[in-house]
């Protein structure tokens, strides 16, 4: 008896934990894809502009023929197609995390689905306790139940750190991957600088297209980690990068066309991963040490329930 009403108690209350972790969830989400739609639709219109611009410049016009008299035209039109590539890389990305922002709300609501009963079904289930406590005949004391109920939360407590430590091993992990693929596109662009030629400047943007992909997954990681330590701690993430740990992505975007700034993007690109690779672990170590804390109280309180039924 007491096995299945222990089993049932941890299941409900991980239900109702559940589901107001995923409704927190949803609404922080739901705020950040708005501010993420609001973004995309000023980098499209930058978009628009830039290629207008590139459009305006490589037609013949009376500003056209003053730049060629002074020999700036294809200067200018370099510097505009420039502007054009950086405005469209940054609308890119804006527009591939807002779609994963989508992805992850359609997620959280079929998740919510599976929970929707849980606050009735706990209602319910406390009725049917109270029942039980004050029946003379069952076994269930008001002390047995304290401790079934402090049982149920340490699991869903260490359930929760679990998987907030599993997010941050996956965003350390990603974070390594695109740290790798910036370090190969920095080796291509040292020999680019110094008259590699065709092939190591194709090489560079192969590397640096792969990074580029690298790094939006590894932002995708930092976002889950966040909102997962955020469930564990209330903590955020970007309070704790001042210049931009979940945004380094629109640095790495802006402005990489010419070959040293390519060079440069990639170098402080990479120095800022390590930065946040040392804060998650930094944020890691807390968490495995409040996991072993709470796996340590949980084993002390079975032991509790296990002795106060054998004497009951």
């Amino acid at each position: 008896m007491f096995d299945s009403f222990n089993q049932e108690l941890q299941e409900i209350k991980e239900q109702v934990k559940n589901k107001k972790k995923w409704e927190a969830q949803l609404a922080r989400l739901k705020d950040a894809a708005q501010q993420q739609e609001q973004k995309w639709a000023r980098l499209q219109a930058t978009l628009t502009k830039e290629q207008k611009d590139v459009t305006r410049m490589e037609t013949l016009s009376v500003p056209t023929i003053l730049y060629t008299l002074i020999g700036r035209k294809l200067e200018k039109i370099d510097k505009e197609k420039q502007e054009a590539i950086t405005a469209q890389l940054k609308e890119q990305e804006a527009r591939r995390t807002l779609e994963d922002m989508k992805k992850e709300q359609a997620e959280l609501a079929e998740k919510l689905k599976q929970v929707a009963g849980a606050d009735t079904r706990y209602e319910a289930w406390m009725q049917h306790k109270e029942q039980l406590i004050h029946d003379t005949a069952s076994p269930i004391s008001k002390a047995l139940y304290q401790l079934l109920d402090q049982e149920a939360d340490l699991h869903a407590g260490l359930k929760e750190h679990k998987e907030a430590i599993a997010a941050g091993q996956q965003a350390h992990e990603a974070l390594k991957h695109a740290q790798a693929s910036l370090d190969t596109a920095k080796n291509w662009s040292n020999l680019d600088l110094f008259g590699g030629g065709f092939i190591s400047t194709a090489m560079k943007h192969e590397r640096m297209d792969g990074a580029r992909g690298d790094i939006h997954d590894a932002q995708q990681a930092l976002r889950r980690f966040e909102k997962e330590l955020s469930d564990v701690t209330g903590a955020s993430l970007s309070e704790l990068e001042s210049d931009g740990l979940l945004t380094f992505a629109d640095y790495f975007f802006d402005n990489v066309v010419t070959d040293w700034m390519v060079h440069t993007k990639i170098q402080k690109s990479s120095e800022q991963i390590e930065r946040i690779l040392q804060q998650i672990a930094q944020l890691l170590d807390p968490l495995r040490q409040q996991s072993a804390d709470l796996k340590k109280k949980l084993e002390e309180t079975e032991k509790r329930r296990t002795k106060m039924i054998e004497n009951y």
